[in-house]
This record gives C-alpha cells, structure tokens and sequence, in this order.
C-alpha cells in the first residue's frame, strides 16, 4: 500500500524538538483517517425505508469484503477512523472485532440506500454527537446521512473530528452540499470556540473538488487548510479520478504532522475511495 504524502507522517517524519522520551512520545502520537467503505452491506434485505434501496450481497461477499477492509485498516494503523457508506451498527460491530478497534459508532440515518456514518476508535469516545436531526430553512433534513462528532482524549489533550457524506452529485446540484458545508463549518468552529486547547478535524467524504463552490463555506476563506497534496486525488482513476474526500485543519494548527493518500492494490480491492490518513503530535 502506497501513501501519497503531502508532508512527512509520522512514521517517516522526524521527532520534535527536543526529543520526547518514548513513553511519552508514544501517548503524544494520534494518526486519524476518513474512508468511504464503498457499500458496505450486510446480507439482509430490508424492505422498509430508510435502506428499502440497499444492495444485498451473498454471505460470503459480504465476508469476503470485510476482510479486504479490515486488511488496509490494519495497515493504515489509525487510532480514529471515521467512514462513510456503512449500512448498520451490525455489519460496522464486525469490521470492528475484524481490524481491532473496541469503540464503533454508528447511529442510522435517512439515506434510501441505508449508507451511513460510523466510527471506529482505539481510544476511548467521551462523546459522539449526532447532528441527523438538523433541518434546513424550507425543513427538509440536512444531513441525510448525519454529521458527527468524535470526542476522544490524547496525552490529556482533547480531539475533536467533525466528519460526514455531504449529499452527491446524483442527487445534488450543489445547493444542498453548499448548506452542508457551511453548517460542517460552524459545527467545527464552535467546538473550537468552546473547548479552547482541542484539537479539532473536519472532513470525510464531501462530494467536490477543492475548488468548488459548494466547499467553499469550508476553504474559501483560508481558515481551514487542505493539506493533502496539491492534485491528490480520492475517487476514480486516470483523467476521470477526482478529489472527493478530505481531512481538513484549522489554519495555525501546529500540531499536525502530515496528510496523506493511501493507494494500492489492497485500497483499490476494498473500496472505490481510497483513505485520507492525517498525522498529528498532541503534546
């Protein structure tokens, strides 16, 4: 598996300095990463909305996919991964047990597909906050397959990772995504502006480029950085590959390390994304 790097990851970068001890550099260090899973479906039929429209896969698909996912988490080696197109806390409780994560998170939304947001974490989540609730201003739900909060702890210091699926461009012509993205942006400035100290992401799977005009509530101004590198792509292959997916940091942000890519035939076998993997030294 081959990672494209915008800035070294921690396991190539130097240690700061001065030079930490092992102990302590070991509980200072945090790698979080956003996937889309691609499908990820169990091999039930449900026949009532939300997930009437779900995939059903054999038994053995379903196996066989799971153990390609569990694989690359495995190696990406993430303490916090949050994803993206999971069908049910069911299916995500096996990828959990599969790549070793203790903590899975999941709370259903209102995709007619089923696909969701969900969570996996090594450490310990003090908090996950669901945002599916949320309307817009005719009342229509906002976030048909939510907006979250992970809150965990790392050498004392809290993290914070706002994550979602902002609605396609099947089903969108940017007006939906353009609300998405801004509220995805009060969201994480305001745990900023409560929780002075954390360290806050925001991201996941967010359906445009960086350049476009529905993203530009999260990037237009600058305040939060992309870092991955520039012309990186997460989605596709060839001249018809785009950037869909992302984990974004606050301008000024020191403790981020690096960003990156992971590609591979591995990724590639998974899932038709590949993962976003951030770097970051709590200290």
């Amino acid at each position: 598996m081959r990672l494209v790097t915008a800035l070294p990851l921690l396991a190539l970068a130097c240690a700061p300095d001065p030079a930490p001890d092992l102990a302590v550099r070991a509980a200072a260090a945090v790698r979080v990463a956003t996937w889309n899973v691609h499908d990820l479906f169990d091999e039930v039929d449900r026949t009532t909305p939300p997930g009437d429209l779900d995939a059903v896969p054999s038994p053995a698909a379903v196996e066989a996919k799971l153990d390609a996912l569990a694989a690359v988490l495995v190696r990406l080696d993430a303490d916090v991964v949050v994803l993206q197109e999971v069908e049910n806390a069911a299916v995500l409780g096996r990828l959990a047990a599969r790549a070793g994560y203790p903590e899975a998170r999941l709370v259903e939304g209102l995709d007619a597909r089923g696909i969701d947001v969900a969570a996996l974490s090594r450490l310990p989540v003090e908090r996950y906050v669901s945002h599916l609730g949320e309307a817009d201003a005719l009342g229509r739900p906002l976030w048909p397959r939510d907006c979250v909060e992970v809150h965990v702890r790392v050498a004392g210091r809290p993290l914070v990772v706002v994550a979602s699926h902002l609605s396609s461009a099947l089903s969108d012509d940017g007006t939906r995504r353009v609300l998405q993205a801004a509220r995805m942006r009060e969201i994480a400035d305001g745990v900023r502006r409560a929780r002075p100290g954390t360290l806050v992401l925001a991201g996941g799977d967010l359906n445009d480029g960086p350049g476009s005009a529905a993203l530009s509530p999260l990037l237009g101004d600058g305040g939060w950085l992309d870092l991955a590198a520039s012309g990186a792509t997460t989605w596709g292959a060839g001249a018809s590959a785009e950037r869909l997916d992302y984990l974004l940091a606050p301008r000024g942000e020191t403790a981020v390390l690096g960003v990156a890519i992971a590609e591979g035939r591995d990724v590639a076998a998974a899932s038709d994304h590949r993962p976003v993997v951030l770097d970051a030294w709590l200290r």
